[in-house]
């Protein structure tokens, strides 16, 4: 009689662990993608494989296709002429400067630029620039130099694609090295 006691609870505890077990790969959703082959540049296919004996794995990005020309640096140029010429107003109401500047800044300086005074700006004239710079093999990101009535100045562009607009991205009195 006592192996009959046992005989349920040991069927009913078999029953609830089979049910953990769950459904075969093929049918459920968080299934790890296989390995597929992809399309290279050159038409032809790339497994995305490795061996151990690789000695390392070679990572492939996809992003735009950006190149710099003179279109670009003349863009570059009138993009931080404007911000630079809009952000030293000293003497502009706080709203209206900000309202005026937002349309040039990158959505991540926009926070930063909210908070800055005007009227804490020392510059009020740009006197000579911009001078654009930029590191090699970089088209999207630009550095505009500045000379003001109170000094250098660096503004710093960035642009996501080929025919996005530039947009500044910070705007700083040059440091002294």
């Amino acid at each position: 009689m006592r192996k009959l006691a046992v005989f349920p609870a040991l069927m009913a505890g078999t029953l609830l662990l089979g049910g953990c077990v769950g459904e075969p790969a093929s049918n459920t959703a968080s299934a790890p993608p296989a390995a597929s082959a992809t399309a290279t540049p050159g038409g032809g296919e790339a497994s995305g494989e490795h061996s151990v004996d690789d000695g390392h794995a070679t990572e492939h990005y996809e992003g735009p296709n950006v190149t710099w020309d003179a279109s670009s640096e003349a863009r570059a140029r009138e993009t931080a002429a404007k911000a630079m010429k809009l952000f030293g107003r000293p003497d502009v109401p706080e709203t209206t400067w900000f309202a005026e500047l937002e349309p040039l800044l990158a959505i991540e300086y926009k926070e930063d630029a909210r908070y800055i005074d005007p009227a804490r700006i020392p510059y009020s004239t740009v006197t000579d620039g911009p001078s654009i710079s930029r590191e090699a093999q970089n088209p999207m990101t630009v550095t505009a130099s500045f000379y003001t009535n109170e000094g250098p100045w660096d503004m710093m562009l960035h642009r996501i694609g080929q025919d996005d607009p530039w947009l500044v991205t910070s705007i700083s009195p040059k440091v002294a090295q």
